[in-house]
Formats: structure tokens, C-alpha cells, sequence
């Protein structure tokens, strides 16, 4: 009789290839599924004994994962990039992937992913969904002022930003302006909902409280890294948080050669996004900060950007550390910016 069987799912948009093996390696079953969460539960429920599953994290996991979970099985997120029996094998099927993840479990030997609760998914979704209807609406606004520039048409700067000053451009008579104040107040329509929603998080989450103490942090900024950063302890060290958030440079190294590439691909991008528009807020309020220092210092070395991105690398630890001391951000004393673990 099975104690324990070990289930590999390989999970694509519209199928979900799965293989059960024993506790000896011996496979009990294999099969190709529908994406249906009703099939896979009842895939499991047929299986002898207690279930671990293991399915790689993609695009699509969530509703896999919570339709297993909800089996009584141990579920666990692989990460992808570190599951090296898959990445580097020479043959790689659906089947193949199935049956190695299974194996995998069998050894105790997944390289796990942070699987983040229904809650914090739902928060992660209410942030990207805002993020992306401001990445819009940024793009009308600036593609609005180049129209203006082509015309020769003066105005006030940052007049799009104010909704009572921006009907004067209309008096141009200027239809692709029009269209784009148009589509500006159709995305802000959009995007209040969601600005209430993000209030609401804000105001439940003491988290995010805390981190609204850095100049700067507004309560977006401070709810989007509540979402992707919490619980804090899960990191090691602020330089894993950096990299988490995509701000460390790729670095390639052979003998005494070593190159220093662009950033991390394997990042969060909305919370690099976000980190990196937050950076010019905090210089802006904190002009001797820690994060106004460096964004100038590695500026006047390099460029804007070099500058842009060190300085949101800095504010990072600054809100990692905030949040392990579960304190208020003090200015004058960030002494665990210097120090590659997080404070206790």
C-alpha cells in the first residue's frame, strides 16, 4: 500500500500533462489533462495514498494550484529558471517535464518558488491592473505634449496633469489633442475604482503605513511593495531583495575578466517600475537622504538613468529594512543599508 504518491504537472494554457509516481520511482499513472480544475481534482482524488504535487510556476499556475491545494495535497511552486533537470535537457516534452518534476518530489529535491497566499495574489493583481492604466495613461500624456510641440502650440508646464486647466487646449481646434484628453479622462474614469481599492488595502495594511513614512511613498507605492515583498522574511539579505526587484546588474565573469551587464530579466517588473518612479519622489523630498545622495553621486559618474536606478536600488533596502524592524523610517540612523544581512 502507498503512503505517499508524487505527482509532476506540466501545465500549459490549455492542458495540463500529469504523472504520479511511487515512493520506489515506479510511475502509477500518466495522463493529459484539460485545464479544467474539476479534471485535476479528480485526477488526485483517484490517487492512492497522501499526494505531493509540484507544478512550475507560469503564467497560469494560480488556478492549478489552488484546484490541487484543495485536494488535501501538498502543493509546492518550482521555480523554472533553477530547475536544471528541465531547462538543460536534451529531450523535452510535456511527458518528459511531467515525470522529472514527479521525480523531483520523490527527492525531496524542488527548487521552490515563494508561493504567494490568495490574498497577496489578489493584491498583486489589483496593482498591476492599476500600474498598467497609469503606464497608458503616461503614454497619451506624453504622446498629447509632442502633438502640441509639432503645432507650435505653447502651454503651461504639466497642464495635462490638471483636469480643470487642460479643456484650453481644445480651444485649439486640434483633433488629435482632443483624442487624447478624450482618452485621458476615460482612463482616469477607469482607474478610480481601483485607486479606492488600493486605499483600502492601504488602510488595512500597517505594512504599508510604515513604508508611507519614507518621503516620498505613497500609498500605490507602499501597497505594491507590501504586495511583492512581504513577508520580509523570506529573504536572506537586502542584496536579495535588490535582485528580487530587478535593480542588480547581470554580471559575467571568466578568470580575471568580468562584465557587468544590463539588469536582471528574472525580476519583478511591476515592483521595478514602481521602485524606480518612487526614487525621483524621494529625492524630490529628501534632498540630503541617503537616496538623493546616491542617485547624484552615480549620476555625475555616469548618466540619468545609472543615477535612477542606484538610487531606487537604495530605497529598496531602506523599505526592507523598514519593514523587518517594523519601525517608521528613521533618516538619521539607516544603519543596516551597510550591512548584507537584514537587521532582526
Amino acid at each position: 500500500m502507498w503512503k505517499t504518491t508524487f505527482v509532476g504537472l506540466d501545465v500549459s494554457r490549455k492542458t495540463i500533462m500529469a504523472t504520479a509516481v511511487d515512493e520506489l520511482g515506479h510511475r502509477i499513472d500518466q495522463r493529459k489533462l484539460t485545464a479544467r480544475d474539476p479534471e485535476l481534482v479528480e485526477f488526485l482524488a483517484g490517487l492512492p495514498g497522501e499526494k505531493k504535487v509540484v507544478l512550475e510556476a507560469c503564467n497560469v499556475w494560480e488556478h492549478v494550484y489552488d484546484a490541487a491545494a484543495s485536494t488535501g495535497a501538498q502543493v509546492k511552486l518550482a521555480n523554472p529558471l533553477k530547475t536544471r533537470i528541465i531547462t538543460e535537457a536534451s529531450l523535452k516534452t510535456d511527458r518528459v517535464d511531467s515525470e522529472a518534476l514527479a521525480m523531483l518530489a520523490r527527492l525531496d529535491a524542488v527548487a521552490e518558488a515563494y508561493a504567494p497566499t490568495p490574498e497577496q495574489r489578489a493584491l498583486r493583481h489589483l496593482v498591476r491592473e492599476r500600474t498598467f492604466y497609469w503606464k497608458k495613461w503616461m503614454d497619451v500624456v506624453n504622446h498629447t505634449y509632442s502633438i502640441l510641440l509639432q503645432r507650435g502650440v505653447e502651454y503651461d508646464s504639466g497642464i495635462l496633469t490638471k483636469c480643470t486647466m487642460r479643456d484650453e487646449l481644445r480651444t485649439h481646434g486640434i483633433p488629435e489633442v482632443d483624442r487624447g484628453l478624450d482618452a485621458l479622462a476615460k482612463l482616469e474614469e477607469i482607474a478610480k475604482p481601483l485607486e479606492k481599492e488600493i486605499h483600502a488595502a492601504f488602510i488595512r495594511s500597517k505594512e504599508a503605513q510604515l513604508l508611507a513614512s519614507i518621503p516620498g511613498i505613497g500609498e500605490v507605492t507602499a501597497v505594491t511593495l507590501v504586495a511583492f515583498l512581504c513577508p520580509i522574511e523570506r529573504f536572506h539579505s537586502l542584496e536579495a531583495v535588490v535582485k528580487y526587484s530587478g535593480l542588480c546588474p547581470s554580471v559575467r565573469q571568466s578568470g580575471e575578466n568580468s562584465y557587468n551587464g544590463p539588469l536582471v530579466w528574472d525580476a519583478q517588473a511591476v515592483l521595478k517600475f514602481v521602485l524606480i518612479e518612487a526614487q525621483w519622489r524621494t529625492r524630490q523630498n529628501e534632498k540630503r537622504g541617503d537616496v538623493a545622495r546616491v542617485g547624484k553621486r552615480v549620476a555625475r559618474r555616469g548618466a540619468a538613468n545609472d543615477g535612477a536606478v542606484a538610487a531606487a536600488r537604495t530605497l529598496v533596502r531602506i523599505c526592507a529594512a523598514v519593514l523587518r524592524r517594523g519601525t517608521p523610517y528613521q533618516p538619521h540612523a539607516p544603519g543596516s543599508l551597510s550591512r548584507q544581512v537584514l537587521p532582526a
